[in-house]
């Protein structure tokens, strides 16, 4: 049985169907911070939403690139990459 789609397909005379194309899927960035606290602390990150844990001094995570620039100007966070 043909549908709608195929009947268009079937009669452009080339009998295929076209897949559409769709846009990839935006890459998430990152960047990666240390704490160089005494103790640990805990970062919501206002634009995603994530929880960013560091849980002893020297900590390195991965954050979010939307976080980057609130967690620039927070103490005892340092930017690596």
């Amino acid at each position: 049985m043909v549908c709608c789609g195929q009947r268009r397909a079937l009669a452009s005379g080339n009998g295929r169907t076209v897949e559409a194309n769709r846009p990839p899927r935006p890459v998430a960035r990152v960047a990666l911070y240390e704490y160089t606290g005494t103790t640990g602390m805990t970062v919501m990150g206002p634009l995603s939403g994530r929880r960013y844990r560091f849980a002893q001094p020297g900590a390195k995570v991965q954050v979010d690139s939307r976080d980057v620039s609130s967690l620039a100007g927070l103490p005892n966070l340092r930017r690596v990459q």
